[in-house]
């Protein structure tokens, strides 16, 4: 009985990934027949059969158990990503998910029903691999040891060869297992250099209270708000209160469409065509504030209890004289203390560079705002997210056509509440003196304007132009004598509108600090004093290269862009503000606002 047994183990759990093995058929027949590839596809997840059933009857029970437990874990991991977006994991979603191990003490919360799905599939094939047959196995039964080892590390070989591609439709236990096997090779592997020092020259030491913030918000799209977007939601920047003003420089490009790659460039300064080298061992922002004399600030809203995100490690807090977190305040207020905070550094009288990193419009946004301003309707359910920060199940949010209209009217209400009245009440409050704040997001939102199914908004491995689509504002005291005379910010303006990206923010920081703007810029390009006509207005979506791949970079066409749907909302008077949220203007300049 128990070789039957494990048999239907085996076959219950393979069932549960059929779907993707299903859409991958259709790929090979859709919209033209591919004969050939479906062979090879055909030959391969036979292949992987054999590798799980061989596995089943390895007589050696140590091995058979140790064997079962690591493509177990290995295809949790694979399922619960597969279930969850309704795709196929690659190894850069893969690579992803492992950066994104900050997140981990959230993951129940927002991805039970996809965890547990992946967890029966371990389970089942767990036990159905590990069980023992209780029969005397023949000597030749003990070279079912070798086999499925090596049908793992052939898989692991066409992957390596392919750049991490090639594992569409395959068992997630033998892919997650293979995708393992490749990040510890790249691991073992890969040469970290020490830090290197500081080596730029500093033409304008640090002096008087001139603060440089680098205010990056998460997953706000720039072609959403009221400064790009003549219908868009209320920024508080179209025309900002007491005092400051505010150079928009439009529509800008991302780095890339992930929070890590992006976070992690922003303060190492990586390059389009060095980013690896430079992120990994040049300084980070950090080291060359402190070397000019600024004290270093860093306001993590996400996180609470000292949990590193988005790549920062060990080594970087040196640099970081403070670090703020709002354990105790709840996730729906988090970004408006960290206004206060901003606002009260802002207004110490000390020359400091803060990089503040925001909630923003992060899933779930079904509970990011307050009731009052729930504005937009119809909107996503309430009551189920008040406690998570920035990942999320799609509870009450099917990915229908009609369900993208509650997400994006609930996206706008979160906009209206972390952007609008963010800015409104740390500039009712600050004083900027001759501080700089320069404000982007990580990245922009695929929110389906395009119609269509799904679930993704971003990190998708094909994806929307609007992935990478940000704001990037620039705000200085209106009073000329109080503004710093380092960059002529109306004329940066004029030239770079629509035309800017995130590759120029650093060494922009790195001038206002006080280095020397041709050492600076030989080394990471140009800042946003000058738009690079040579580099393309395009973000990295194959961010984690790896395995002798070359990234992909996907060109953003303004006049493609697709816009917010007038029709998603009624029109409403909004009496606290007196305007009306009206349905955007049929007339937009295509990206020239």
């Amino acid at each position: 009985m128990l070789p039957k047994l494990k048999i239907v183990l085996i076959l219950t759990a393979l069932l549960i990934g059929w779907p993707q093995i299903i859409l991958r058929f259709e790929s090979l027949i859709a919209p033209e027949f591919q004969p050939v590839s479906m062979i090879a596809y055909a030959v391969l997840l036979g292949i992987c059969l054999v590798g799980i059933f061989s596995a089943a009857f390895i007589p050696l029970t140590l091995i058979r158990w140790a064997f079962a437990l690591f493509i177990a874990l290995a295809g949790i991991m694979v399922e619960t990503y597969q279930s969850s977006v309704e795709d196929n994991m690659p190894y850069d979603a893969f690579i992803n998910m492992i950066n994104a191990s900050g997140s981990l003490h959230e993951a129940w919360g927002q991805y039970a029903s996809a965890i547990i799905i992946g967890g029966a599939q371990a389970l089942l094939l767990f036990l159905g691999i590990g069980l023992s047959t209780h029969r005397e196995m023949n000597r030749h039964s003990k070279k079912l040891v070798a086999a499925p080892l090596l049908i793992l590390f052939a898989l692991a070989g066409i992957l390596f060869v392919r750049g991490g591609d090639g594992a569409r439709g395959l068992p997630p236990s033998y892919t997650g297992a293979a995708y393992a096997l490749l990040y510890g090779y790249e691991r073992s592997t890969e040469v970290i250099a020490p830090r290197e020092p500081v080596r730029l020259p500093l033409v304008n030491p640090a002096n008087g209270d001139g603060d440089i913030v680098l205010l990056v918000d998460e997953s706000i799209s720039g072609h959403y708000l009221d400064i790009n977007n003549p219908g868009g939601v209320y920024s508080g920047l179209k025309a900002p209160k007491n005092g400051v003003r505010a150079h928009n420089f439009g529509l800008a490009v991302s780095i890339a469409h992930c929070s890590a790659a992006v976070n992690m460039t922003l303060r190492h300064g990586g390059t389009r065509g060095d980013y690896v080298r430079i992120n990994g061992s040049m300084p980070s922002i950090w080291s060359y504030a402190k070397k000019a004399g600024l004290e270093t600030v860093y306001i993590d809203v996400p996180r609470t209890n000292r949990t590193l995100n988005n790549l920062m490690d060990e080594n970087e807090l040196k640099d970081i004289d403070r670090w703020i977190e709002f354990d105790d305040v709840p996730i729906q207020r988090r970004d408006h203390a960290a206004a206060d905070a901003l606002a009260g550094l802002l207004n110490d009288g000390k020359r400091q560079f803060i990089y503040v990193q925001k909630i923003g419009a992060h899933f779930p946004i079904h509970d990011k705002y307050p009731d009052a301003y729930m504005r937009y309707k119809p909107a996503l359910p309430r009551g189920q997210f008040l406690h998570i920060a920035d990942t999320g199940d799609r509870d009450g949010f099917s990915g229908s056509r009609e369900s993208w209209i509650t997400y994006r009217n609930a996206y706008r209400n979160t906009l209206l509440w972390n952007v609008g009245a963010f800015f409104d009440r740390l500039l009712s409050e600050a004083e900027l003196g001759d501080a700089t704040i320069l404000y982007t997001a990580d990245h922009g939102q695929n929110l389906h304007e395009r119609g269509g199914t799904g679930v993704v908004t971003h990190c998708s491995p094909d994806p929307m132009p609007e992935e990478g689509l940000v704001p990037l504002v620039v705000l200085q005291s209106a009073d000329p004598d109080q503004r710093p005379g380092t960059i002529d910010w109306d004329a940066a303006v004029a030239q770079g509108k629509n035309r800017t990206s995130h590759f120029q923010i650093f060494p922009t920081v790195l001038e206002l600090i006080g280095y020397d703007p041709k050492a600076v810029q030989a080394l990471y390009g140009t800042d946003l004093r000058k738009v690079d006509a040579a580099a393309p207005f395009a973000f990295n979506y194959q961010f984690n290269a790896r395995l002798g791949r070359k990234p992909s970079w996907k060109e953003i066409r303004l006049d493609e862009i697709a816009w917010p749907p007038d029709s998603d909302y009624r029109r409403v008077v909004d009496g606290k503000r007196g305007h009306a949220i009206a349905a955007p203007s049929a007339s937009r300049a295509s990206g020239t606002k």
